[in-house]
């Protein structure tokens, strides 16, 4: 009994390291604080949805010390936030309507279970633009949810009533049972996906919820970093929350209970697994679906009480202890048929969801490693800055003819590598759905693009074969990992603009160059008359927005000096232009907006 106890106690101490829970944060506010000072705090893990087999070895349940997943349902369901949340949802069942107030600080918003006919239909959810749900990532197919709870939730007109509810409150838990969940959870990430996030803290909890929508929607909220948000209460004997619908998928944390106690799955896949297994060997009842009340109110006194291991052999690894403890809260024996596959489960879950975010801590070693390219590169833009020839780097890479030229290819090549296989590594799920929203990565993604990505584009215009090859910003010249960085830029959050004083040490757009090339080919052919009058319109059309848009941006000093260098490519055109103006007719109406002294300091 002493190693069963000693395991739990490590495991209660590790599960509260972890939990980075919403739930926990309002429920134990008061304390929070003093409990924090007495523990050293962790960065929560991630909760990515996909798993690679080829790293099982490295992954294997001997390297994971602890199994916290009973521990945490305990602790989640010891906070009143379950208990007052049920108790809410009880009272919108009986009144028929949806139930608003306030415990303990705390604003309870309870949606009432609506009997539903036809469940199971899928539509598109728009996510772009001036609609509901504008925060949630784009960049998957289109996310879709229930037909039937959406027209619920438009019926109900939720919106329009917490728009009125909702205005100065800090802290809100939207809940409900059965439909009412759906409908919750879909009011919850209305909230939480808008463009600029409410002034109140929203956590949404449902009991024997069924599935809202499609592994696009579940992935979108994980990339969003909205998952956490998000806690369904489900009985391993409630039919209702499993879809028999594989087009359905999960999200956010799932909490299976029991009679015997609980267990916490935050992997889209494991909880299908679950689901899944129970489908094939559960007695599902119908009665379940109304035994939520007895499951909080018992399993609230659980996490106080000190239970024995059931099995006949304590583990002496505290892994499989947890592990085993957790078969147990599911009312499982850990000798059964039933047992044996629970706990392959629980362990799969394990390195499922320990796989992405190991791969993350070694590409952070992998970043590090080709730092001596970055550094290579910046060295060589700083002596091409600096050169009598007054030339950017652009220009000199463009010509590349120097043994330093070929150094600082070679320092291009291995960046792009390390790049192209961190973006492979995001699209194949081999990191965690939040990868790119790290600062870590979204600060190195956007220096690399902002110093390298002016020497792909010379690189490209060097070898361009002018006839077939196009332009840099054709469709599909430009390298993937360039738009899939832009795309991951528009998921952070931008500092508000001030008004700078010098030149940016790298120029802000990093397709200048390549718009640069473009507009100079064209004002070579108005200059060559070469084009019919409408041709030459267009691409008169073309250089005048260029001119007026890099104007801004010289004045704005989103520019590095490389641009506004005596010989650059840019200067070069400038002169150009506004000598064909002069010879047109059209008078001296470009301006090199450049002051030479202060353009040196940076």
């Amino acid at each position: 009994m002493g190693k069963t106890s000693g395991a739990k106690q490590a495991t209660v101490v590790v599960a509260a390291l972890a939990l980075g829970w919403l739930a926990i944060e309002i429920a134990f506010k008061p304390f929070l604080d003093t409990f924090r000072s007495s523990i050293d705090k962790s960065d929560p893990s991630k909760d990515p949805d996909d798993f690679d087999t080829a790293d099982k070895a490295t992954t294997s349940k001997e390297d994971c010390r602890f199994e916290t997943s009973e521990i945490q349902a305990s602790l989640l369901m010891s906070t009143p936030l379950f208990t007052d949340s049920w108790s809410s949802c009880n009272t919108a069942n009986c009144d028929g309507r949806i139930k608003i107030q306030l415990i303990a600080g705390i604003t309870y918003v309870a949606i009432q279970a609506v009997p539903m006919i036809q469940l199971g239909d899928l539509v598109g959810l728009p996510v772009a633009g001036d609609v509901l749900f504008p925060g949630l990532s784009t960049d998957e197919p289109l996310p879709m949810v229930d037909a039937a709870i959406l027209k619920l939730f438009f019926q109900l007109k939720v919106k329009e009533v917490l728009e009125l509810e909702l205005v100065g409150r800090q802290l809100v838990v939207i809940t409900g049972h059965s439909t009412g969940g759906a409908v919750a959870a879909l009011t919850a990430l209305w909230l939480l996906s808008q463009t600029s996030l409410p002034p109140f803290r929203v956590f949404c909890i449902t009991f024997g919820s069924p599935l809202l929508g499609n592994q696009s929607l579940s992935t979108s909220i994980s990339r969003s970093r909205l998952a956490h948000n998000f806690c369904h209460v489900v009985s391993i004997h409630d039919l209702v929350p499993r879809s028999s619908n594989e087009q359905f998928w999960p999200f956010g944390t799932y909490l299976f209970c029991s009679d015997n106690g609980g267990v916490c799955l935050d992997n889209a896949d494991s909880v299908l697994r679950m689901f899944q297994m129970l489908n094939a060997m559960g007695t599902p009842n119908i009665e379940e679906h109304q035994r939520y009340g007895h499951y909080v109110f018992t399993l609230s006194h659980m996490f106080l009480k000190s239970r024995s291991f059931l099995g006949g052999n304590i583990p002496d690894n505290s892994y499989q202890a947890g592990v085993a403890l957790a078969v147990e809260a599911l009312g499982f024996s850990n000798d059964d048929t039933s047992g044996v596959l629970v706990k392959e489960c629980i362990e799969t879950t394990t390195r499922i969801v320990r796989a992405p975010i190991l791969r993350s801590a070694e590409l952070a070693n992998d970043l590090a490693s080709v730092l001596p390219a970055r550094l290579e590169i910046q060295w060589y833009k700083d002596r091409c800055d600096a050169s009598e020839e007054q030339l950017g780097y652009y220009d000199f890479f463009k010509r590349y003819s120097l043994k330093r030229d070929y150094k600082v290819n070679m320092s291009r090549k291995r960046l792009a590598q390390f790049w192209d296989k961190v973006v492979k590594m995001v699209e194949t799920n081999e990191l965690p759905f939040d990868f790119h929203l790290g600062k870590k990565w979204v600060y190195a993604s956007q220096f690399y693009q902002l110093l390298t990505e002016p020497l792909d584009i010379a690189n490209f215009y060097k070898n361009r074969d002018i006839k077939s090859g196009g332009h840099y910003l054709d469709q599909g010249n430009r390298p993937k990992r360039y738009e899939v960085i832009d795309q991951w830029q528009k998921g952070v959050a931008k500092p508000d603009k001030c008004e700078r004083s010098i030149y940016t040490s790298t120029t802000q757009d990093t397709c200048f160059w390549a718009k640069l090339e473009e507009v100079k080919e064209c004002l070579d052919e108005v200059i060559r008359e070469s084009s019919d009058a409408q041709k030459r319109s267009l691409l008169w059309k073309k250089i005048l927005l260029f001119e007026s848009y890099a104007n801004t941006l010289v004045k704005t000093k989103e520019v590095s000096v490389d641009v506004l260098a005596k010989n650059s490519s840019y200067s070069v055109w400038v002169g150009n232009l506004r000598e064909f103006k002069f010879k047109m007719g059209y008078g001296n109406e470009i301006e090199m907006v450049v002051d030479e002294s202060d353009a040196m300091e940076t």
